[in-house]
């Protein structure tokens, strides 16, 4: 494999934009139909070739990639979470807001004789007898993500007023996050790429998406005992982190086994950086909001600075993710174009 010349700059468009451009449906069919799943990323990649291709993105000639994935709803479907399928939007899990008494009550299932993970294996076989191989992974969801939708937002009052009972929901979750990881990891080879694409695949990467709701010091007491967990039984460990990183980074340091962070927008990208380290390969996510609404110019000027805070860029990336219909084209080629001239690789 040829070394990079400059850094990677992902692009990842929202459903929304894959619906009203192009008319890809991402409903329920997206993630129980293998076959399905398997014809739209060949459409995907030769709409991101035509329309795209000057910048590198897309394949003109795709093959079949046997994908497996369910969103972040995994987990929560099995415990009873309703799921909502939209064609224009990720798949979204309705807290279930159980009492305490109700959430000390839950237990382990069988990963392997319970819905939907039983209709994901049946998936695994299927791909594997036709294709020879399955890729992707399950999104595991994160320790708070989890305890959030089986508890419901009385969990942020939970921390405070009963410390202890938080402890044991958040320490179940994550020995179901774990259980999960541990029934995928060795079909797949991967934990992380149905959280992101910026990650090396072998990296089991945790989506803390809630984590910007909670201070550091929350995150400290709450949080981190329960990543670490994670990261001890599931290695090379990352995390995604959604918005700014900066409250937590200092805590995020401190995770055994970390290889992998992804900060959003609005984070300071150096000092994040210098908190972990640069053996800690970095991923900055540019804001949507800016690649929508911004000029190219503007889009330009945003990649070099985060590119200006990434050294060393030798595993350094930048991700433009959740991309909406609207988005200008040129922006995209505008990102795109401003990695590979200012993110050269010495």
């Amino acid at each position: 494999m040829p070394e990079a010349k400059h850094i990677p700059l992902g692009v990842g468009f929202y459903p929304d934009w894959w619906h009203k451009n192009h008319g890809i449906v991402y409903g329920r069919d997206y993630y129980y139909d293998p076959e399905y799943r398997v014809q739209t990323q060949l459409k995907m990649a030769k709409i991101l070739h035509d329309q795209f291709g000057d910048v590198g993105l897309g394949n003109p000639d795709p093959q079949p990639r046997p994908l497996i994935g369910f969103g972040m709803v995994m987990l929560p479907a099995i415990f009873g979470c309703e799921i909502v399928f939209e064609e224009e939007a990720l798949p979204w899990a309705m807290p279930l807001n159980l009492e305490k008494s109700d959430c000390d009550k839950l237990v382990k299932p069988d990963l392997t004789k319970v819905e939907p993970m039983v209709s994901v294996l049946k998936q695994i076989d299927y791909l594997k007898a036709k294709y020879g191989q399955v890729v992707g992974d399950i999104n595991t969801t994160g320790v708070q993500n989890l305890a959030l939708k089986l508890r419901g937002d009385a969990l942020y009052i939970d921390y405070f007023d009963d410390p202890d009972f938080a402890h044991r929901l958040l320490k179940f979750c994550a020995e179901c996050i774990i259980d999960l990881w541990r029934l995928i990891y060795p079909i797949t080879g991967s934990g992380g790429v149905d959280v992101t694409p910026m990650a090396d695949p072998k990296v089991y990467v945790v989506p803390n998406c809630t984590v910007e709701q909670i201070s550091g010091d929350t995150y400290e007491e709450f949080g981190l005992p329960y990543d670490t967990i994670l990261a001890n039984a599931c290695h090379p460990f990352g995390v995604h982190h959604c918005g700014s990183v900066d409250p937590v980074i200092e805590h995020y340091a401190k995770i055994p086994n970390l290889v992998f962070m992804e900060a959003g927008f609005g984070s300071d990208f150096a000092a994040a950086r210098k908190a972990l380290g640069p053996q800690v390969a970095f991923n900055a996510r540019i804001s949507p909001v800016l690649m929508k609404n911004g000029t190219p110019e503007e889009v330009t000027a945003a990649v070099k600075d985060a590119i200006a805070q990434g050294a060393p860029l030798a595993n350094y990336s930048i991700d433009t993710v959740g991309l909406t219909h609207g988005t200008p084209d040129e922006n995209v080629r505008a990102a795109r174009r401003a990695a590979m001239e200012f993110g050269r690789i010495d």
